[in-house]
């Protein structure tokens, strides 16, 4: 890094300009203190934003089959609402815990089962208003035209990943979801909610 970044000694303008021209076109991560790796890092997220710009810019229309992106993204919610797990009953895992609830593991899994809780409510809520606006029944929220497009983008909302972060597209995200879900009740025998 020394020798290609350094002040030059004092000279004619030409001097400075030959120098500036012997200095490399994109500057490495070392060059600002940084790690290599951070140069990978922000070509995946460079690849990632053209890609979500190219997305963007597809066309909004009816697909082949007559199918409108409504009709589609009514359909997706559907799937993803009937494949979303039941609720963990909070109260019987504590009773089903009782010793360990107040040890790490057992903190951390009723933690979890809270978390998890809230995002399939989450889910289940913002999908049953989504159903609702494109109907007509309700009015479009911001946050519902930003569901409506992530789910016809096959993305995850960023309210839903707010609350169970990942980069994995929606169809990828769901089923993890579910997986842990039913990963909790195999570990412990954690009981079913009966309601939603």
């Amino acid at each position: 890094i020394n020798e290609t970044y350094y002040v030059p000694k004092d000279g004619p303008y030409q001097h400075y300009k030959d120098y500036i021209s012997l200095l490399p076109n994109v500057d490495s991560p070392a060059a600002f203190g940084q790690h290599p790796n951070a140069d990978i890092a922000s070509q995946i997220k460079e690849a990632h934003n053209l890609f979500e710009t190219l997305l963007s810019l597809q066309p909004q229309v009816t697909t082949k089959e007559g199918e409108s992106k409504e009709t589609r993204v009514l359909h997706l919610a559907q799937e993803v609402e009937e494949a979303l797990p039941e609720l963990i009953d909070y109260n019987n895992t504590v009773r089903v815990l009782a010793e360990e609830r107040n040890s790490p593991l057992g903190v951390v899994l009723l933690q979890e089962i809270l978390r998890y809780n809230n995002v399939i409510r989450l889910i289940t809520r913002s999908l049953t208003d989504l159903k609702k606006g494109i109907k007509g029944l309700v009015v479009m929220s911001e946050d519902l035209e930003e569901i409506f497009r992530c789910i016809n983008e096959g993305k995850v909302p960023k309210i839903w990943s707010k609350t169970y972060p990942s980069l994995k597209p929606l169809g990828a995200w769901t089923r993890d979801l579910i997986n842990r879900v039913d990963q909790f009740r195999k570990k412990k025998k954690v009981p079913t909610a009966t309601l939603r």
